[in-house]
């Protein structure tokens, strides 16, 4: 049994970026939400031949490493009953694929934040908090916005604006419902930093940057606001133009088999598509209207359903 006589462990959902994909990078507004289809929480082995718990274990030995030989985290963390607890075969139980924009690693840091924490977390300051968890996930992406295990560790939606958290806050449907979110699994995992590298170095060129300032992010901030205030026959407007701008101008983000369909959902308004996360490969995101039979229309992909609004 672990030494550290922790509580039971709990569950933290995966992080979905419903709005700001790579536009965050360059101030504009993001709406990130947790999604329960996918998550993970702290165990321990009890297969000496479970690989995955395995790889999973080793991983957070090195994680741990990282934080000793930091100065700062290093004073924050009870490294010693995390060592412990890894010896007693610790490891992160998750159904979070790596690199489909999901935010697998984050999910482990706020679970790591929230159980290995010397003193709990000041929840009221979000910046602070936003910053130590972005320093922890850089161990995995050399460079961490820290987004993705706040969205897991506070467990609610989280709206960016210039880079920072403007609120934290619990987004559900309301009364009546009128459209489903989704996403189309690839099955071609992606990193994420040539990704983004990729969309910066295009972001200096004046006729691309004109598009995304005076359109995309434009499109972007209509949805997140007539999310956040019902307003849905703008929705749908704005929704569609980010899906033609993301397959009109960012063409290295969308895998080569899922442009075809990509375009359908522009032609027949079924659905529309559009970069999940980094993008180029991963999920792909979808919206519908409630009542679509999207399984049927697209029965041809493997679809997980996520939520509605």
């Amino acid at each position: 049994m672990p030494a550290s006589k922790k509580p039971a462990y709990k569950t933290f959902r995966s992080k979905l970026l419903l709005f700001g994909e790579h536009i965050i990078n360059t101030g504009a507004k993001g709406l990130a939400v947790p999604t329960g289809k996918f998550s993970g929480k702290f165990d321990f082995i009890k297969e000496e031949l479970n690989e995955a718990a395995i790889a999973s274990n080793r991983s957070i030995q090195e994680l741990t490493e990282y934080i000793i030989h930091d100065a700062e985290l290093g004073k924050l963390y009870d490294t010693n009953a995390l060592l412990t607890d890894l010896e007693h075969g610790l490891y992160f139980q998750s159904n979070i694929p790596q690199g489909y924009g999901l935010g697998s690693s984050g999910a482990l840091i706020a679970a790591l934040a929230t159980h290995y924490r010397i003193k709990p977390v000041n929840k009221k300051d979000l910046t602070a908090i936003k910053s130590e968890l972005a320093m922890l996930e850089s161990f995995y992406h050399g460079r961490s916005s820290g987004l993705d295990p706040l969205v897991s560790f506070m467990d609610q939606a989280v709206l960016l604006d210039g880079g920072e958290v403007k609120e934290t806050f619990d987004l559900k449907a309301g009364e009546k419902t009128y459209f489903k979110v989704f996403v189309l699994n690839t099955k071609k995992a992606r990193k994420t930093a040539p990704y983004v590298k990729l969309f910066l170095q295009k972001y200096k060129d004046p006729k691309f940057k004109a598009i995304i300032d005076e359109s995309l992010v434009k499109a972007n901030d209509m949805c997140i606001k007539s999310l956040l205030k019902p307003g849905y026959s703008t929705f749908w407007k704005s929704l569609k133009l980010i899906s033609q701008i993301h397959y009109d101008h960012l063409p290295e983000f969308i895998p080569d088999a899922y442009r075809d369909i990509w375009k359908s959902g522009l032609t027949n308004n079924e659905y529309y598509l559009k970069i999940c996360g980094a993008g180029g490969g991963g999920f792909i995101l979808g919206f519908c209207k409630k009542d679509a039979p999207i399984r049927d229309i697209l029965s041809a992909y493997e679809i997980v359903e996520l939520m509605e609004f």
